[in-house]
């Protein structure tokens, strides 16, 4: 009797448990379904803006690049970072421009004649940053995304196709 006692409940508690688990299974399951859907449409967007940005030919010929090197300037005074310290940064400049542009030759000619207002430019940008953040590559990289938009704008040209700093000391 003991025995056939034990089986009995093992099956109810077995049929309990799988009572319960079907139970579980229509609770879940939507929410599971919203959350998978969820997730798609996450990834939907992120499949969208991936391509967006790799859509577009942004190869570049670097053998369509002229050199426009300006000689090292003098020393920009740079913002002060509180420490009642003067810090200085000495730079050098080369725009490259893009020999296959449209304004390529006038933007050429206009930059050799406009080298004082390119260090003005630059000058201005620079000398807003303290010397903490000029040390930094990612500051670094800011700097350079201002002055090249700087000068695109005023140039009003589209044969600037990037900067580089070179001999980048602060002090």
């Amino acid at each position: 009797m003991k025995k056939n006692l034990i089986t009995v409940l093992i099956l109810a508690i077995s049929i309990i448990n799988l009572v319960f688990n079907i139970l579980l299974v229509f609770v879940f399951m939507p929410s599971a379904n919203k959350t998978n859907k969820l997730i798609t449409d996450i990834a939907k967007v992120l499949d969208l803006e991936i391509a967006s940005q790799s859509n577009g030919d942004n190869t570049f010929d670097v053998s369509n690049l002229v050199y426009f090197k300006l000689e090292q300037g003098n020393p920009i005074n740079l913002a002060a970072d509180g420490t009642n310290e003067s810090h200085v940064l000495q730079y050098g400049i080369t725009i490259n421009l893009d020999k296959t542009s449209s304004d390529y030759s006038k933007t050429e000619s206009t930059l050799t004649e406009s080298k004082d207002m390119i260090y003005d430019i630059t000058r201005n940008i620079i000398g807003r940053y303290t010397y903490a953040q000029v040390v930094d590559v990612n500051v670094q990289n800011q700097i350079k995304e201002e002055v090249l938009q700087a000068l695109k704008q005023t140039f009003n040209s589209e044969s600037i196709h990037s900067i580089s700093f070179y001999n980048w000391v602060a002090q």
